[in-house]
């Protein structure tokens, strides 16, 4: 075989096991970006769930104040249930 046939082998090798390494870092990365991206959107739930709460508990102060928040709160959540995941 060719001394420049193997050195053109080589380079298309080590070009080949490049992007197959660069693919898989660029999938780890993005695991941890959808890992962040769950947490963040768990603590959000959290925060909305806490905010209904919150209206209805306090609805003596203001009370159509915290119908508004609490109807808008469970207009988003209906929405969100009728267009699926």
């Amino acid at each position: 075989m060719s001394p420049m046939i193997l050195v053109a082998l080589l380079i298309v090798g080590a070009m080949i096991w490049l992007v197959v390494y660069l693919v898989n870092q660029s999938a780890g990365v993005q695991q941890k970006v959808d890992g962040r991206e769950r947490v963040e959107l768990e603590r959000l739930r959290n925060l909305i769930d806490d905010l209904k709460e919150t209206a209805w508990d306090h609805r003596e102060l203001d009370s159509a104040l915290a119908t508004i928040i609490i109807d808008k709160i469970r207009s988003h959540e209906r929405r969100g249930r009728e267009l699926g995941p």
